[in-house]
């Protein structure tokens, strides 16, 4: 008996593990590709300020050769010669507003990236719960249905209903395992989702009430998102854009170069230091203007485009601020007991008595995802605002 006792015991623990908060699925949080795309950018943004240090446009070029003299006369000599090419950047302008650019980008996006995909796993965590709340409704409804077909089946043999009666139970059986299934599938879905965002066990497992939502909201949330890490983050990306796509125009017109030469040819001695220009082909400059106030007029309407759209989810959410916190509904499981108690003692009859559950399974569902609505409204209006001391 005790292999069978320490066999079962990982069931058992399982069995009793709590279910799941936010606060746990956060604490095992994956990064988004947003925030490695984030990543990318500011370290491409990085690499680019860098290799214009200084005076330079790109790292010096050092060129070595060696030989040994032809002349017959002189077999032992050896000709060396070393080079250096220092490409200019003559525009230490462009770099400073960049570098400026990228300071103020860098931690915004680092910021604004954290807050959009806690923002995600706080969805994906309440569509989770949500997908498992109506499971269990479905389960506990499938269950309510074939206790009412047992009846409606023992009323019919007694002659008190006829057979149609028991048919509308039977019928109902079948959309209530319909449903059920539909639920399975919607709650595996949610929690591949919330899978994809956290390090979470791959069946689904228990989650913790979301708990009561807000109340209410403070005042000022229009000046609180105005000032907010992901608007600032947006405008400063915009901004990091601009001054990156001139600093790569400066780039492709910086053409002078420094260049020096130390050479020993036999027993002299020369040194050379002068200047090299890179003379521009028939419409290069004017394609380069082109191109580049192209890509600027595309940045600045991307990154009005982006704002729009920011604005517009905030002013989405506002408008759906409720005029009351929902509360859960309490009457479900008293008022399901009594449809049954009133068709087991035949003063409802399956007719009568389907419709008055339907209404009450779907008043319990419009619960579960009104609590769900407004929870995911606080956490967007948080996500908006957040990154202002009240």
């Amino acid at each position: 008996m005790r292999p069978l006792l320490l066999g079962a015991l990982p069931c058992v623990l399982a069995a009793q593990a709590p279910p799941l908060s936010f606060d746990d699925i956060l604490s095992r949080a994956r990064s988004g590709p947003a925030q490695y795309r984030a990543e990318a950018l500011l370290a491409e943004r990085h690499r680019a300020l860098a290799g214009t240090g200084g005076f330079l446009r790109e790292g010096p070029a050092l060129a070595l050769s060696a030989g040994p003299r032809a002349q017959p006369s002189a077999p032992t000599f050896t000709d060396r010669a070393v080079e250096v090419d220092l490409p200019l950047f003559l525009s230490p302008g462009v770099r400073r507003r960049l570098e400026a650019a990228l300071g103020e980008a860098d931690p915004l996006l680092r910021s604004a990236g954290g807050i959009e995909a806690r923002f995600q796993l706080r969805r994906a965590y309440l569509d989770a719960w949500l997908a498992e709340r109506l499971l269990h409704l479905r389960e506990r409804d499938l269950a309510t249905v074939e206790t009412w077909l047992q009846a409606a089946r023992a009323r019919l043999e007694a002659g008190a209903d006829p057979a149609f009666q028991a048919a509308l139970v039977e019928g109902e059986l079948l959309r209530a395992q319909g449903d059920l299934d539909e639920a399975r599938q919607q709650r595996a879905a949610a929690w591949a989702a919330l899978r994809h965002l956290a390090e979470v066990p791959a069946a689904p497992a228990p989650l913790t009430e979301p708990g009561d939502p807000p109340g209410g909201f403070p005042d000022g949330l229009r000046a609180r998102y105005e000032a907010g890490t992901l608007r600032r983050a947006l405008l400063a990306q915009a901004d990091l854009e601009q001054q990156a796509l001139r600093h790569q125009e400066a780039l492709a017109a910086s053409r002078w170069s420094l260049r020096g030469s130390y050479a020993r040819e036999g027993e002299e001695r020369v040194g050379r230091v002068g200047l090299a220009y890179r003379f521009a082909r028939p419409g290069e400059a004017a394609a380069l203007r082109r191109e580049t106030e192209a890509a600027l007029q595309a940045g600045r309407r991307e990154g009005e485009l982006a704002l729009e759209e920011l604005d517009a989810r905030f002013q989405a959410a506002m408008a759906r601020l409720p005029a009351a916190p929902p509360r859960a509904f309490a009457a479900f499981d008293p008022a399901l007991q009594a449809v049954e108690l009133r068709l087991r003692e035949g003063r409802e009859r399956p007719s009568e008595a389907l419709p008055i559950r339907r209404q009450l399974l779907d008043v319990q569902a419009a619960a579960y995802r009104r609590l769900r609505t407004a929870h995911l409204l606080s956490a967007e209006l948080q996500a908006l605002t957040e990154g202002v001391t009240p």
